[in-house]
């Protein structure tokens, strides 16, 4: 029986959801299959208040939630709301925890309510209306969550109604291909796609591409992938040096010439633009769909930890560090920073647009922060910029991220074996903490926060002292 969460996976990669379907002892879960649990998760918290507000309604009784529409054991939708109209029609309600209505893969919404549609309608209910149900952007938490302003009900019918032919037609297909009991299973459709969008199984379809490929090459996509898929070119010693962008030739070079490819003027002109000393930040962040503190609109990125190492010309090496054990607005940690960052001196941080994006909208949030909040934007470098042109070693496979790179230039460092290794779990953590009523348990989880952002700090630390030895070096050579 096709689910609708089989029938997306199947216009994504067709072969994934056989291979989940035949031979689930082989299939990986892997991020796709987690960020579809996240929003389902997320879903769920929505439609809470979506119960709430219907209540409300002098109508409230023509309301129901989680109704199950069966098909000749081909089609199984569960409907998130549906109305029972005095016609005898319903109108289908699909409920989201994103901001705006999504209409295109990975997660398309509007394929998502076609099949619904259709599902109901081969059960012999006719459709009147569809709803996407989504959250207001523009909503501030003011006290208690106000549902009337949090939610918007998107009228899609026309959108759905359109779709319907086509999606007919998908459904046929993913119901044909899964009464194979054998596919070929050296390749997938996922081949003309960039890395990031990737089915969790790509590894097993396509076993023969080698480790090191195009898919190595960042911002690789659309019709200059689709002609190396075709042309059968998928190593990259396959591809030439002009057939590829500036930023992907490093990655190229370094792995044609099995050594790292090397800017020694791109890493000194880093270097030269900073001045000590120098300030080591990195912040976690907890966003939710629906805001749990006042001030905060939904999936706001809101700094709830940060870690400073301070590199002193001298070679000292201090740490700082603040963590919040409340919901609350970041004033705390803002008023934290301010005790112990200097009005002189760089501030480095990994991928600066994403802490430089958090002290703008916390110097909104603080106008008598401010001042200090933007001197931090104008003074904050990316380190992640050296990797992206100044040193590459195909060791890092195409990635900036410091997940990537710390292991390869910095071995004796690692995120192995640590409780919480990732941002991700570090916002389950931190929500974890919040809600234990151990006090060790809670003190444990505390630690393990913030035993990981203090490595990320230490990790630039120290991926800074490696890329500054390749000047030095180079110096001491001439």
């Amino acid at each position: 029986m096709l689910s609708k969460t089989d029938f997306i996976q199947f216009l994504n990669c067709p072969k994934s959801l056989w291979l989940k379907t035949y031979k689930p002892d082989i299939y990986q879960e892997g991020e796709f299959s987690a960020f579809a649990q996240k929003l389902a998760k997320e879903g769920y918290q929505v439609e809470r208040h979506v119960r709430q507000l219907v209540e409300r309604w002098t109508d409230a009784a023509a309301y129901s939630f989680q109704s199950e529409f069966e098909f000749e054991d081909q089609l199984f939708a569960r409907a998130d709301m549906l109305r029972e109209n005095e016609d005898g029609t319903i109108d289908i309600y699909e409920i989201k925890s994103s901001t705006s209505v999504k209409d295109s893969n990975p997660h398309n919404q509007l394929k998502d309510a076609a099949f619904q549609t259709i599902a109901a309608t081969r059960a012999g209910r006719s459709v009147r209306k569809i709803f996407v149900v989504h959250l207001n952007k523009n909503y501030v938490r003011n006290g208690e969550i106000d549902p009337v302003e949090l939610l918007i009900f998107a009228d899609e019918t026309i959108r759905v109604k359109g779709l319907l032919a086509e999606t007919e037609q998908e459904i046929a297909a993913a119901i044909e291909f899964l009464k194979e009991a054998a596919i070929d299973e050296r390749s997938c459709s996922c081949l003309n796609l960039s890395r990031s969008h990737h089915c969790d199984n790509f590894d097993h379809f396509n076993s023969r591409i080698p480790e090191y490929s195009i898919y190595s090459l960042p911002r690789l996509f659309g019709k200059k992938l689709e002609n190396f898929v075709t042309e059968g070119r998928l190593r990259l010693d396959q591809i030439e040096l002009e057939e590829v962008s500036r930023l992907q030739q490093p990655i190229l070079q370094a792995h044609n010439v099995r050594n790292p490819y090397v800017d020694l003027a791109d890493i000194e002109n880093f270097i030269g633009k900073l001045s000590f000393p120098l300030y080591f930040l990195d912040y976690e962040t907890f966003a939710s769909a629906i805001p749990i503190v006042d001030g905060t609109f939904p999936h706001q990125q809101m700094p709830i930890q940060f870690s400073l190492h301070v590199l002193h010309e001298n070679g000292q090496l201090d740490h700082h560090e603040h963590l919040a054990d409340l919901p609350e607005l970041p004033r705390p940690l803002v008023e934290a920073m301010e005790n112990v960052i200097g009005d002189r001196g760089s501030v480095i941080s990994w991928n600066k647009s994403f802490e430089n994006k958090r002290n703008e909208e916390m110097a909104v949030a603080f106008p008598d922060k401010r001042d200090f909040l933007l001197n931090l934007v104008e003074r904050t470098v990316d380190l992640m910029d050296v990797f992206k042109t100044g040193y590459v070693d195909i060791r890092f496979n195409g990635s900036t991220s410091i997940k990537k790179v710390l292991p390869v230039v910095v071995p004796d460092l690692s995120y192995e074996g640590m409780e919480i290794a990732d941002g991700t779990a570090a916002m389950d953590g931190w929500n974890k903490m919040l809600n234990e009523s151990d006090p060790g348990q809670r003190i444990r989880v505390r630690q393990a926060l913030l035993e990981y952002c203090k490595l990320d700090t230490l990790a630039m630390v120290r991926i800074f002292q490696f890329v500054e030895t390749l000047v030095s070096g180079s110096h001491v050579n001439q």
